[in-house]
């Protein structure tokens, strides 16, 4: 019966008593997202890899950009791609890419899908501001 008491105060009192320790670490987290984020505002832009899947130009093109986006992020959710298609206004022509990948084989992952039903979509490279890549 003394060994029993013995062992539970060697290897219960250690946890009782380490168990009524609590650490507030919210305050640092949040000290240290805001140092990073300063800090990225700095940096300003990187380089990322998008897949341009259409360029176009001329009357209705950026409607037609628009309806292509639209269809391309509904693939995209429905088969669970992580990706999303946006378009960019380069006059004259509205770029449908998809993307903002940090690496090139992320970027060729999802270009293997949309190969299939956009056979002419490449890799290509872009800046973005650092501060609003971290945010969303």
């Amino acid at each position: 019966m003394k060994n029993l008491v013995f062992c539970l105060l060697i290897f219960c009192a250690p946890c009782w008593i380490f168990s009524q320790v609590q650490y507030d670490v919210e305050p640092q987290v949040e000290a240290t997202v805001e140092k990073h984020m300063e800090a990225w505002d700095r940096v300003g832009k990187i380089n990322i890899f998008c897949i341009q899947v259409a360029s176009l130009s001329g009357e209705g093109s950026g409607a037609n950009a628009q309806a292509m986006v639209a269809e391309l992020n509904q693939y995209f959710a429905a088969n669970g791609i992580d990706a999303q298609a946006y378009t960019i206004f380069v006059q004259p022509n509205h770029k449908v890419r998809v993307g903002n990948f940090l690496s090139k084989r992320e970027a060729y992952k999802v270009m293997s899908v949309l190969q299939i039903q956009y056979p002419g979509a490449f890799i290509t490279r872009d800046k973005r501001k650092i501060s609003e890549w971290v945010k969303n």
